[in-house]
């Protein structure tokens, strides 16, 4: 390194020492240094709010859906086009849940209903 030159403290080039500004990068040569420029910030992607764990709540709305067929397709209805996935799939699971209470009282129905002929 020659004594009338300097390492830019941007681009690591050699600069003369009158130089306050590096040709090759343009960074001062006197400021006081932050770190490195930031780079370009990504574009396109939405802003997604943190998303809550519904923890327990979501077993008890499935034992509900199960035994309340009702309540299982309003949470569907409600949660299936919610932004946060979690309410997604418990809706979704919801309705399935409030579909097998249906097929399972239908079964219960039918087999009660022939027992009960069965001993008339």
């Amino acid at each position: 390194m020659e004594q009338n030159t300097r390492m830019c403290t941007g681009c690591g080039r050699q600069i003369p020492v009158e130089y306050n500004v590096c040709p090759h990068c343009g960074r001062p040569q006197n400021a006081p240094q932050y770190g490195p420029a930031p780079g370009p910030q990504p574009y396109g992607q939405p802003y997604a709010p943190p998303q809550e764990s519904l923890g327990a709540l979501k077993y008890i709305l499935y034992l509900v859906s199960f035994f309340s067929i009702i309540i299982g397709f309003i949470m569907f209805l409600v949660w299936n086009n919610d932004p946060n996935p979690e309410k997604r799939h418990v809706g979704k699971n919801c309705l399935l849940l409030a579909l097998a209470g249906i097929v399972l009282s239908v079964l219960c129905s039918v087999v009660f209903f022939f027992a009960g002929l069965a001993f008339m």
